[in-house]
């Protein structure tokens, strides 16, 4: 694939002026493709400083276009797909950027033109990343409506150092359910703790250890991210029963501290230890980080 090739394929991204789909109207005009965005709010001017067209009339866009890639609100993706996916022409394909893969990948198949290809599509990075290397995407292929285009899009997103992951899309909502909605929803919780409590987050780094750091920085990092997206991870259909699973464990555990069940507590560590596996593995790959955490901090404290 050449960028010869690359520059008669022209991509509109719906909802190209927000945060995520800036990112890929960037990362598209750097490969060499006609880019054009369209955003609900009608934000020109996103478009002009990333140097793309703005698609004023956003439905002939579509029939003109050869890759139509959702970006809108997870909400919102669903309704979007089934106004533009009829109007596209056979030989191009439907492709979105949500978190949650059940609801759009059905609607894209459901409406997709016979001969417009579909492929749902997960990158598990925000838009702060400077470059696809090292980061992951998942795709959900639908089997008879993928076909030319997704080894196409995989070496793309390849060559620039991606990992490309492949599932169902009942099985990616399964996995995101723990991986981001889980995750997501324990540190806001730690959060809202330390909201809850008035605890002084600042005053506590003078007595910090390298691991509370790193794990209050971790709870930082996601309380700085864009609370409308991080609550709509949340609506994942696997994720209310996690979440509950967690708030569950979480009592169970606070019970067995409670009472001075402390052998109950134990055992509860050991038996999540015992299922988790590897976990002296996890122990020597987390001391890496918290001891480059260590150097850092020595590098950056001024000679006395």
């Amino acid at each position: 694939m050449t960028e010869e090739t690359m520059t008669k394929w022209r991509i509109l991204i719906l909802g190209g002026t927000g945060e995520t789909g800036s990112w890929f109207a960037r990362y598209f005009k750097r490969k060499g493709f006609d880019v054009a965005v369209w955003g609900p709010s009608g934000k020109v001017e996103v478009a002009e400083r990333l140097g793309v067209r703005y698609a004023h009339d956003m439905m002939k866009e579509v029939e003109e276009s050869d890759i139509v890639l959702i970006s809108v609100l997870i909400e919102k993706t669903v309704e979007m797909i089934q106004t533009v996916a009829p109007r596209m022409h056979p030989g191009s394909l439907i492709m979105d950027v949500t978190s949650i893969k059940s609801g759009p990948v059905m609607a894209m198949k459901t409406y997709a033109p016979k001969g417009v290809e579909v492929l749902g599509t997960h990158p598990m990075f925000g838009p702060t990343m400077p470059s696809l290397f090292g980061q992951t995407i998942i795709f959900t292929p639908v089997e008879g409506k993928t076909g030319k285009w997704l080894p196409i899009i995989q070496s793309l997103f390849e060559s620039d150092g991606a990992h490309i992951g492949i599932l169902e899309a009942e099985e990616h909502d399964e996995m995101m359910a723990v991986v981001q909605a889980l995750t997501h929803f324990a540190y806001i919780g730690i959060g809202a703790t330390l909201k809850a409590l008035d605890f002084d987050v600042q005053r506590s780094r003078k007595f910090m250890s390298p691991v509370y750091e790193i794990m209050i920085d971790f709870v930082g990092r996601i309380l700085d991210q864009n609370p409308e997206l991080y609550a709509s991870i949340q609506k994942n259909p696997k994720a209310s029963a996690v979440r509950q699973t967690y708030v569950a464990e979480c009592m169970r555990l606070s019970e067995k501290a409670d009472s001075g069940d402390l052998e109950g507590f134990k055992q509860i560590m050991r038996d999540a230890a015992l299922h988790y596996g590897g976990t002296h593995e996890a122990l020597e790959r987390s001391d890496r980080v918290i001891n480059t955490s260590i150097r850092e901090r020595k590098e950056k404290k001024p000679d006395c």
